[in-house]
This record gives structure tokens, sequence and C-alpha cells, in this order.
């Protein structure tokens, strides 16, 4: 019977290490290496940042998978073209996948050269269209992007210039989400990871990449699978899974906005969480051939992220039944409970239009976040779900 308790207590403290122990354990790491590359420059004499001159300027192809995106599209290829970058030295290759829309007669209404447009007739999901235009593109390095996303002019410059660097296969820029005036706490849920990020990419162990923007060497693209939902995560982890580096710029940033609502914010992340459990069941090389500090990241920020309600679930069940025979168990299960429905409460009101108090808004976003790994998890399992878009404001 002591297993029991033993388990309960281990299932709740995977969950607290994951979102309070690791940040902090993460801080000191990175804080450790910082320290000792400071001191080999110092010793060294050598430049904390590496720049790009104009004549070192590699050719860049950016890749851009579109569907429905009329509201978008125009204001992306202007904002491609106003990029601070040689007008000869990168090249967009923007693909409408199906769409039912304006999105391909506005594509096809471009007629600047540094835009190629594709207009496929049939949706064959966004995979599937990175994969054919990859496969038509020949520049060195190719960037990916969104079509509701908007770069900072000097963006491409800042996101290039790591590539100096042979060992480094990726970069990853940073996305700042546009101010939102409804009850949505993604915006602080994603400084939050933004932070394990950076200090992620300092001990080297980076994981994935901002979809909005990122870059990798063309010579480290490995096609995905037809059905995947995550590209942009998978992208990503196959270079590291190479052995190549995955490098964070967050100079290099681009904008999107944010939806006011959390019950469209929660769709979403039931989409994005069974992309999660499709990498992790699909992709052990993720764990087991990347670099000690990739596996450490991914094991404690991804991982334990992914299947945090359903340990939350077992040590609620655990503690039930203790309390079938202690009173301290019962009241524990019990207290967990009303916790849970009490968080739930609050999704719920946010749901239905309801405006909460700041301090409430976080409890509900992270039941938000939770039921949608659970429901993620089963609809993983039960294979219901596809590779096709489905559409929201980011």
């Amino acid at each position: 019977m002591m297993i029991l308790p033993a388990l309960v207590l281990a299932c709740l403290g995977a969950v607290l290490y994951s979102y309070l122990v690791y940040p902090l354990v993460l801080f000191v790491l990175g804080a450790a290496v910082q320290g000792r590359r400071d001191a080999a420059r110092v010793f060294r004499k050598t430049e904390r940042r590496a720049t790009l001159k104009q004549g070192e300027l590699p050719r860049v192809a950016i890749v851009i998978s579109a569907f429905n995106e009329e509201r978008h599209i125009g204001e992306r290829i202007a904002n491609l073209l106003a990029l601070d970058y040689p007008a000869d030295r990168w090249c967009g290759y923007i693909g409408s996948d199906g769409s039912r829309d304006a999105t391909g007669s506005i594509l096809s209404a471009c007629d600047d050269s540094r835009i190629r447009a594709f207009v496929f007739e049939q949706n064959r999901g966004k995979a599937n269209v990175l994969n054919d235009l990859v496969s038509r593109t020949q520049e060195e390095l190719i960037v990916f992007s969104d079509a509701n996303t908007f770069f900072e002019p000097g963006a491409l410059r800042r996101l290039v210039a790591p590539f100096q660097d042979p060992g480094v296969g990726g970069v990853s820029g940073e996305l700042r989400l546009a101010g939102s005036a409804g009850d949505n706490q993604d915006s602080l849920y994603w400084r939050i990871e933004q932070f394990l990020k950076f200090f992620e990419a300092r001990i080297g162990g980076l994981l994935g990449a901002n979809g909005a923007i990122y870059a990798i060497r063309r010579a480290a693209w490995k096609p995905l699978r037809p059905d995947t939902i995550c590209d942009d995560f998978c992208v990503a982890m196959n270079v590291a899974a190479a052995g190549q580096r995955l490098v964070y710029e967050p100079s290099a940033w681009a904008e999107e906005a944010t939806p006011d609502a959390i019950g469209e914010e929660y769709r979403r992340r039931v989409r994005i969480g069974i992309g999660n459990f499709q990498a992790l069941c699909r992709h052990p090389e993720y764990l087991l051939r990347t670099s000690p500090g990739t596996a450490f990241a991914y094991l404690s920020h991804k991982v334990l992220r992914w299947i945090a309600p359903h340990l939350l679930l077992l040590a609620l069940l655990g503690s039930a039944w203790l309390g079938l025979d202690s009173m301290a168990w019962r009241v524990f299960a019990l207290l967990q409970l009303l916790g849970y429905l009490g968080a739930a409460g609050l999704f719920a009101a946010s749901v239905k239009g309801l405006r909460l108090p700041g301090l409430l808004r976080l409890p509900a976003f992270l039941f938000a976040l939770n039921w949608a790994f659970l429901v993620a998890s089963l609809r993983y399992a039960s294979g219901r779900y596809s590779g096709s878009w489905r559409r929201s404001s980011r």
C-alpha cells in the first residue's frame, strides 16, 4: 500500500517540477553556461555576436503555405517586399492550399519577381504544401513563416546571421503577440515560454521553433509525413536529431494577433496537442538522438507538460482510493477536486464571455491548456484527426 502514496506524490511532483522547478533549474544552468562563455570571450578577446556584411548575405527562400488567408495575404506580401534585405538575395515561395476564398487570386495578381505564387486547386494539408514548395527552392537557407505573420523590417538579416557558424543548422526568431482586449491569457503564457526558450537555447537545448519565423539550412531539410500537424516543431527537431545546433535569435522578431476569446485558443491548442502526441510517438529520436541539453529540456518542458493532465488525474484517483481508509487523504482528494472544478468553472465563464479579474484568468487558461492536452491525447489515440487545415485568428 506504500506504493500508491508514493505514486500520487510522484505524479503531483512531476507536474510541479515542470511548471515551477524546471524554470528555476534552467535559469541557474543557463547562467552558469553564459558565465563560462563570457569568461572564455574575455580571455580570447572575441566578439559576442557575429554580424553579416552586405556582400556576405546568403540567398534565402521564404516559404509560406496559406489556406483561406484573403484577409492577410495581400498585407503579408507587402510586408515581405518591404524587408531590409537585398532584392536579389531572397525569393518568396507562397502556396495557396486549395483555398476557397480569394487567396489564390490575390497571389496570382502579384507581379513582383521576388514572389513566386503557387495556387494549388486541391486542399492537401500544410505538410504536403511545405514539401512541395521546399522542393522548388534552390536557395541555401529556407525561412518558414505564416500568412498572418508580419516580419519586422530587419528580421531577415538578424535571422540568418547565426548561420555563419557551420555548426548551426536552424535559427528560431521570436514571435510577439499583438495586444488583446479579451480575456485570453496566452500572452502571459507566451512570455513565460519565451523565457524558457531563451534559456533552453543557452544550454544548447532549444526545442523546435516559432512557426511564425524560423530558418534552416536547405541541406538539413527532411520531408514531412503528409499528416504532420506540428510542422514547425518537427522541422526544427529533425535538425537537432541530425546533430546540428538550433539557435534562438530574439532580435529577429515577427508579430501576430492574439485571439480575444479563450475558447478559440482552446480549439487551437487541442489541434497542437494532437500534433504534440503525434511527434512524441513517431519520433523517439527527439529524445534519444539529440544533445543532452535538448533531451533534458524536451522531457522537462514538453513531455511532462503534455502528460500533466494524465498525471493529475492519476493523483486524484489515487488520493480518492487512499481516502477510503484515511481522512487526511480524503481531504486531500477533495481539495484537488475542488481546485479542478473551480478552474473548470472559470474557464466555462470565460467561454461564455465573462470578463474575469486578472488573477483568475491564469487558472482558467491553465485548465484550458491541460483539458486541451487531455482531449488531444484521446483524439490521437483514437485516430480522430487529420493533417488538414483548421482556421483560427492565429
